[in-house]
């Protein structure tokens, strides 16, 4: 459901691109804000998730003495996630402003690109300019490529704990399996880390396509 949103997204963003790029900037900074609120929500319900099912390990007794442990990781990468998403979030407004630096470094050099033409490229202020602006759109694409090869890296940080979180989910079925009366709540749990180490993996592909859509906008 979230892919179809996305491509749906993504088509109107290649119409307005068109005709205000500006518009499309903040469009897919919203749209990764969007999904940075989503894997949040979950890695907080993972986090609890933990809890809760450390209560129930606990009261399994030597039963579930595995799936205790298991608990523990679940923790940890969830308090993981929540650290990178929230230092994620913190960056998105600049993301929008280096993004915005880039667009109109490119428009004021494509402007005197064409007064050169006008003016047969013989105005050494026009010359002095196209160098200034040269300068600053390579500039700009310095700073907003180091921004995003950041986000993307920390978007894959994510995307590699929620692996670990579908493996933990397999073994954690295993434990369950042998905790007797308390076998029912604890495979909820496993599938309950499966589902949402999904819905974050969905959110991040989501991210990673939409900052491939702002590098095509703002070339």
């Amino acid at each position: 459901m979230l892919e179809l949103c996305f491509h749906s997204l993504e088509k109107k963003m290649a119409i307005r691109s068109q005709q205000n790029p500006e518009i499309s900037c903040f469009i897919i900074v919203a749209t990764v804000v969007a999904q940075l609120d989503v894997i949040l929500v979950e890695a907080k319900n993972l986090s609890l998730t933990a809890k809760n099912a450390r209560v129930v390990a606990i009261r399994a007794g030597q039963a579930a003495l595995g799936f205790k442990s298991i608990t523990n990781f679940i923790d940890e990468f969830s308090a993981r996630t929540i650290k990178i998403t929230q230092d994620i979030h913190n960056h998105s407004h600049l993301l929008f402003k280096l993004a915005l630096e880039q667009l109109r470094a490119s428009q004021f050099k494509e402007h005197v690109a064409r007064a050169s033409v006008i003016h047969n490229g013989n105005s050494a202020t026009l010359k002095r300019i196209n160098r200034q602006s040269i300068s600053e759109l390579r500039e700009a694409w310095s700073r907003l490529g180091s921004e995003m090869q950041s986000l993307t890296a920390q978007f894959e940080e994510i995307r590699q704990q929620m692996r670990a979180a579908e493996y933990i989910a397999v073994t954690s079925r295993v434990e369950a399996s042998q905790a007797g009366e308390y076998c029912d709540s604890l495979e909820s749990v496993s599938d309950y880390i499966a589902s949402a180490a999904l819905r974050i993996k969905t959110a991040i592909t989501i991210n990673l396509n939409t900052l491939s859509q702002l590098q095509r906008i703002i070339k």
